[in-house]
């Protein structure tokens, strides 16, 4: 296949469910999944230990159906510190807004801001681009320039609430839930194992527990959740450019990827784009060394999460890697509720 034709058929793949039988299966397979995208390599390397396809951020969006009536359109994106962000490239959130719009909220994590003037500063910069949206904050207070997640909805939530209900583990400003009148929108942090796994034990036996619990304390005030953010976990090996070099990296341990399956997608959640785009390499981060990002060596560690009561209401789940200023890329989903 040519060059060309990889890109349009990716491109169409990625944004439009309807195109979903038509990319070919990987001779590569895996104990947690049952194939993978056939791709050749780039720069010499092995294809049994790295699937590559071709570069998300030279793909042209497909035009595909429009949405049905009433659908709402969430962006989630970790911005990976929001005042550099507002600094070197203010006008980034806004051309995002308006590229994908219509969008009903947006999701951030990472801002990195302390409680108190950074935020009313941050605030006072959004508010020139999104005048008319609520904007809600959670910050660390535990560590400063850390962590901390951010709601802006066009529509202000019925209620927002920030953590868990945990002392022991709402002190990073991890967690921020909007309530809406169908549904709760939770927007994560997810704590990283950390270098040396430092983290590892206080990650999958401690914070996955309690948390995948809140969901479902959620679900059981008798609405549907939708979950997003960065979770910090390659669930699978097709998530992760090299999966055989990185099996004690923090974010793709076995320890991780079981917590992973056990707390939420074997327990009543649904991952969006791997449902809607089961055979897809896409990448939601890519480290800033090495130009990973434009070889296209990159983790699947942003997700959408869904009840399963919403699965088949998901009409798109897309990432966005075109859109610089993070390491991450932002993600999207369009759901009928």
């Amino acid at each position: 296949m040519l060059v060309g034709q990889q890109r349009a058929l990716l491109a169409a793949f990625l944004r439009t469910p309807r195109f979903a039988s038509n990319i070919m299966p990987s001779k590569r397979k895996t104990s947690s999944s049952p194939s993978l995208p056939h791709s050749t390599a780039l720069n010499g390397d092995d294809t049994t230990d790295a699937p590559d396809i071709v570069v998300e951020d030279e793909l042209k969006q497909q035009s595909a159906a429009p949405p049905p009536p009433k659908a709402k359109r969430i962006l989630s994106w970790n911005v990976a510190g929001l005042r550099a962000l507002l600094k070197k490239a203010p006008d980034t959130l806004k051309s995002l807004i308006d590229a994908e719009s219509p969008v009903d909220c947006l999701m951030l994590q990472e801002h990195k801001l302390q409680d108190g003037q950074h935020c009313i500063d941050a605030a006072a910069a959004l508010a020139e681009s999104f005048p008319e949206w609520s904007v809600h904050w959670n910050c660390s207070t535990e560590k400063k320039g850390y962590s901390g997640t951010a709601v802006l909805s066009r529509t202000p939530p019925i209620a927002v609430s920030s953590g868990i209900g945990d002392k022991e583990h709402d002190g990073e400003g991890r967690v921020l839930t909007a309530e809406f009148e169908k549904m709760f929108v939770v927007n994560v942090y997810v704590p990283n194992s950390g270098e040396g796994l430092k983290r590892l034990d206080y990650r999958v036996k401690e914070w996955d527990v309690k948390f995948s619990e809140y969901l479902k304390e959620l679900e059981c005030r008798g609405k549907p959740v939708i979950l997003t953010g960065d979770l910090n976990c390659a669930a699978q090996e097709i998530d992760i450019h090299s999966p055989k070099t990185n099996l004690r990296s923090a974010g793709f341990t076995q320890e991780e990827r079981d917590s992973f399956a056990q707390r939420f997608l074997n327990n009543g959640f649904i991952d969006c784009f791997r449902k809607q785009h089961p055979g897809v390499v896409g990448y939601t981060y890519w480290g800033y060394r090495f130009n990973l990002r434009a070889k296209n060596k990159g983790w699947r560690l942003d997700y959408f999460l869904v009840s399963e009561k919403l699965a088949d209401d998901v009409y798109d789940c897309f990432h966005l890697p075109q859109v610089m200023g993070s390491d991450h890329c932002p993600l999207g989903i369009v759901i009928k509720i």
